[in-house]
């Protein structure tokens, strides 16, 4: 099986320069509930005179029967006008009143209809999404996140941090061991003049990255999956630098035409060949139109493979992470962990030939799906042992260990150091560092491999 092609042709050299990432002032939409305010004034008319509409009218003379004589045509004094058979202020005192009663009767209706609406929202409102209390100037406020890390020839570690800003362009945040900084590239922005076009990745997009060092074909690359509207469904895309030491602005695009489930998670590894006999291949888990988990692979992307997590397993935008593991002696096994019904990180085990055991035990109990935003994972101790994260809805975070032999749960981190741990995405590379969105900025942590409960801060990537 081969690797990965640009189907487009060698893509020219871009010559987009490097800029810090723009940011813009959010400004937060008041509400459209809105208070009435009772004026000091009434709106209804006064009336200074004692006389009410209910107060009977005395006689205008001591003749009881003078109106009525003069509506009859007999003699007597002047007649006079009346209204309904009433003297024109009599019957104007009455309809005042009238009117009163019906305009207090619309106002309490229209008043408690106004109040039970307003209790009816109250109660049934969804719960806010991620992180919608910080004005957001540097990340999405949805914005996922992902990380890969890679070993260049001469030894020095990069590692890649991906996430989407405030324009929901795609931003990559690269570090580089050697001179100890962090730079900025806008790969949304490198991609506008390629011939391929602008990418459009759906705000709040899973993201999932993995990079390869093979010294078997010299290949250095850097991958970012994403997901896109494709017609009327979401399809899998992903970005690659093929030459991230040589050419770091040069990013390729590709589509992979895999649709998947509304709001898929997505992860990524780089499968290692056994001894570096060969280059190896890129796998990508995500969750199919059926509910399936599958796993695409870098050998045939429009190849679906055999679902590996049956869809009444899993749960509906299903937390997942995929990392390398040993097989045998050689780090060419994957183990992935999926969100299971009714509330687990369920673990399936790669056994070579494309074949996958679905269910080989659970990584960790008491994993809520409605309370759980996303897993990741990473390696620790030379391939000997691994560490799997779930973030919860509260930011908080759980893990659980695998020694090689058994898995035991994690039930505190503890953040040294830390400046923000209100986590709304995160993410970790294959040596043990873990990255999380927190206040609008992205945080570094790397993670003591003896004592894997405690992260110690190690850098703000972002801004």
């Amino acid at each position: 099986m081969a690797s990965v092609d640009n189907p487009h042709g060698p893509e020219p050299y871009s010559t987009l320069e490097v800029r810090s990432v723009e940011t813009s002032s959010f400004q937060a939409l008041e509400g459209s509930n809105k208070e009435a305010i009772q004026h000091p004034e009434s709106q209804y008319p006064q009336y200074a005179g004692p006389q009410t509409a209910w107060d009977a009218p005395e006689s205008e003379t001591p003749d009881a029967n003078k109106e009525a004589t003069a509506v009859q045509g007999q003699s007597g004094e002047p007649t006079k006008r009346t209204i309904c058979g009433l003297s024109p202020r009599i019957f104007y005192i009455i309809l005042a009143g009238v009117i009163l009663i019906v305009i207090g009767a619309i106002a309490g209706g229209v008043a408690g209809g106004l109040a039970g609406k307003k209790s009816e929202s109250s109660t049934s409102s969804p719960a806010p999404g991620p992180d919608t209390t910080t004005e957001h100037v540097n990340t999405l406020n949805v914005s996922k996140l992902a990380a890969s890390n890679w070993t260049d020839p001469q030894g020095n570690t990069h590692r890649n941090v991906f996430f989407q800003d405030t324009y929901n362009a795609i931003i990559a945040r690269q570090w580089d061991s050697q001179n100890k900084t962090w730079t900025t590239r806008n790969v949304s922005q490198f991609m506008q003049s390629s011939t391929s076009g602008a990418i459009n990745p759906i705000p709040g997009t899973s993201l999932a990255s993995a990079s390869c060092n093979s010294k078997w074909g010299s290949l250095y690359e850097v991958l970012l999956w994403f997901s896109e509207m494709s017609e009327d469904k979401e399809t899998i895309s992903w970005v690659n630098s093929n030459n991230p030491i040589g050419n770091p602005d040069f990013w390729v695009y590709n589509s992979s035409g895999l649709p998947t489930w509304n709001s898929s998670q997505l992860a990524a590894a780089w499968q290692r060949c056994p001894n570096d006999k060969c280059v190896g291949f890129w796998a990508v888990a995500y969750q199919g139109l059926e509910g399936y988990i599958r796993i695409a692979n870098a050998s045939d992307w429009t190849n679906n493979t055999k679902p590996i997590v049956r869809t009444n397993a899993v749960s509906a935008e299903a937390s997942m992470a995929l990392v390398p593991a040993l097989d045998g002696t050689y780090v060419d096994g994957l183990t992935l962990a999926t969100q299971r019904r009714p509330g687990s990180m369920g673990r399936s085990t790669f056994v070579g030939d494309w074949n996958w055991k679905e269910d080989d035990g659970t990584i960790l109990s008491d994993v809520d799906p409605l309370e759980t935003r996303q897993f990741a994972a990473t390696a620790m101790n030379n391939w000997t042992a691994t560490l799997f994260v779930s973030l919860s809805t509260d930011g908080g975070i759980t893990a659980a260990q695998w020694d090689g032999k058994t898995y035991s749960a994690i039930e505190d981190i503890t953040f040294n150091q830390g400046q923000s741990t209100n986590f709304s995405a995160i993410a970790m590379t294959e040596d043990a560092m873990f990255y999380g969105i927190s206040d609008d900025q992205v945080w570094e942590y790397s993670v003591d491999t003896s004592n894997p409960s405690t992260f110690t801060l190690a850098s703000k990537v972002y801004p």
